[in-house]
């Protein structure tokens, strides 16, 4: 590993981004955090440091994105996506409904250890009214547990949530909160699959008449990082790259997210939808060695 230690050394110190491209894509995430560690071990420079002080623009973002691992990613994303005036409640929301309870505990002990702060007080004082419920509901990870949820329970609940949306004038949000975010996965897929046999409704459509802006979608988020995950950033990554510009931070976010965890199945979905690959629609908007780097990232 000294020998690695050594090369990635050269790499930074030389700006060599060809270089760095090939090391990193022959590396996992695991592999890349060791070498960051051992990096410091033996010259006692912090690599990000050296990263940011030798590279520049989202070339670099990309590569310090890389080095780190999932929680200090998620843990930095909360923290940026709340640092000064306002948040970024799409960053905050994709982290609280793409990780596990068990993940988002690891994230607050990584937020407190790294910033000074408890996560879940910051998220309170960047939000407000329903969207903050739904947020702290889900850092509490009370999400059930339970892989073999009652057909009878969630017919009724199902109904509770007609009741609460579609099936009276008004929204009762609180019904919505509390089944969102307390039911397990596989208890909130059939009351979604029971709500469109019984009422003739999709739960998604359902979401999008009841609610409006970020509490919208921050449920249909919810839903979607149970039943297809893939296709969620399918159409994130596509939305990064359509219209004028590129949304960067969007488009990176996704893509190191990713890259070790369905990268094969976004691009699937991205060509059903789209009827385009991914990769040609990407690369249109990106140049140098930032597109060859997130090019290698999708061809994982």
């Amino acid at each position: 590993m000294s020998d690695e230690v050594e090369q990635l050394e050269n790499l930074v110190k030389g700006k060599d981004e060809n270089g760095i491209i090939t090391f990193i894509l022959n590396h996992s995430n695991n592999e890349l955090v060791k070498l960051r560690g051992d990096y410091h071990s033996k010259n006692g420079k912090d690599l990000l440091k050296d990263l940011e002080s030798n590279f520049n623009g989202d070339f670099k973002n990309v590569l310090i994105g890389l080095f780190k691992d999932p929680i200090e990613y998620d843990a930095d994303l909360l923290y940026y996506a709340m640092k000064g005036l306002g948040s970024n409640k799409d960053v905050i929301t994709e982290v609280l409904c793409f990780r596990s309870p068990e993940r988002l505990n690891e994230i607050k002990a990584k937020f407190k250890e790294k910033y000074g702060k408890e996560l879940v007080p910051e998220i309170k004082s960047e939000t407000s009214g329903d969207y903050q419920k739904i947020a702290l509901a889900l850092l509490d990870g009370n999400r059930g547990t339970n892989s073999s949820p009652d057909l009878e329970n969630c017919t009724k609940i199902a109904k509770e949530l007609y009741d609460a949306g579609e099936g009276k004038l008004g929204t009762n949000e609180e019904v919505f909160i509390k089944y969102f975010t307390t039911l397990s996965p596989e208890e909130l897929l059939l009351v979604c699959k029971e709500y469109h046999k019984n009422h003739k409704k999709n739960m998604l459509d359902c979401i999008d008449n009841e609610f409006d802006s970020h509490v919208q979608k921050l449920l249909k988020i919810i839903l979607y990082s149970l039943y297809s995950p893939s296709e969620f950033f399918a159409i994130q990554i596509h939305n990064s790259v359509v219209g004028m510009g590129t949304a960067d931070d969007q488009l990176i976010r996704s893509i190191i997210s990713r890259a070790d965890v369905d990268m094969k199945k976004i691009k699937k979905y991205y060509k059903k939808i789209y009827n385009k690959e991914m990769i040609d629609e990407v690369n249109v908007d990106l140049s140098g060695s930032y597109k060859t780097i997130i090019e290698g990232l999708m061809k994982k």
